[in-house]
């Protein structure tokens, strides 16, 4: 296990001191994806922006709260959610869709983890502009906030990339995953404080407490909009990212060598 173990921690240094490959590839892999586009990667925000502010303008109705309010909430939510949701599906098929590489080529395994998070991370920076558009309109201002949203974004990339990790490798040999993980974010979209405030389902407040995916969009999401995220917020989001992180690093290591077979 030692031995595995230091043959991915050889991997990951490898990976970081190639992220000049990573970082090339990703970008190509936005401008294939997009080619021929008039908006590129907009296409995706402009999509984005109509269901918020669709969904925002009616559904603040329906909860009978104020937009200026509500929207900004939700836009601010629903954006980290297509963020770390994304990633994780995406992260399914980190080497699933890379396969033809990775029997072929010598290059470290996480290296394709590396390149799915930074284009993630691309979308994530034009998907971005809604907020900034929304910011500005309801005249929304966090000052030295921003800071914390900035820690709280990484807190947040680096449990996307670990759920990433341990589901693109489990996939690589179960591929009846990527579709099961599709179906419980649909689920889960639902049961995480996106389309509702919390404040508004206070009954089921204990409940909130052991959704995780609340906290990862909290520790961004209240400093964002200039309130302190919760204490246990930061708490949770930092014990997954820990704990977490040695989990999928450890799983990685025991099936490393398997992955050029699996996929």
């Amino acid at each position: 296990m030692n031995l595995q173990v230091a043959r991915a921690w050889r991997d990951l240094v490898n990976s970081l001191g190639s992220w000049q490959l990573w970082v090339y590839v990703g970008l190509q892999d936005i401008r294939l994806r997009y080619r021929r586009s008039a908006l590129g990667p907009f296409w995706v925000t402009l999509s984005l922006a109509v269901t918020i502010v669709g969904v925002g303008v009616f559904y603040s109705g329906i909860f009978q709260s104020e937009v200026h309010v509500y929207l900004p909430y939700f836009a601010t939510g629903f954006i980290l959610w297509a963020y770390i949701t994304g990633l994780i599906i995406e992260g399914c098929l980190v080497f699933i869709q890379d396969g033809s590489y990775i029997r072929q080529l010598p290059a470290p395994l996480l290296t394709y983890l590396f390149k799915t998070t930074w284009r993630a991370i691309i979308i994530f920076a034009h998907n971005f502009v809604i907020f900034v558009a929304v910011a500005l309109y309801f005249r929304i201002w966090a000052g030295w906030a921003y800071l914390q949203a900035v820690f709280g974004f990484m807190l947040l990339t680096l449990n996307g990339m670990w759920m990433a990790l341990f589901l693109g490798t489990l996939s690589g040999r179960y591929r009846d995953v990527p579709p099961i993980v599709q179906s419980s974010v649909a689920v889960l979209f639902f049961l995480t404080p996106v389309l509702w405030d919390r404040q508004a389902a206070k009954q089921y407040s204990s409940f909130v407490d052991f959704n995780p995916f609340f906290h990862l969009i909290e520790v961004v999401r209240a400093p964002l909009l200039g309130t302190p995220a919760p204490l246990l917020s930061w708490l949770v989001a930092g014990a997954m990212a820990l704990l977490g992180s040695s989990f999928a690093f450890l799983f990685f290591s025991r099936y490393r060598r398997r992955i050029a077979y699996w996929v």
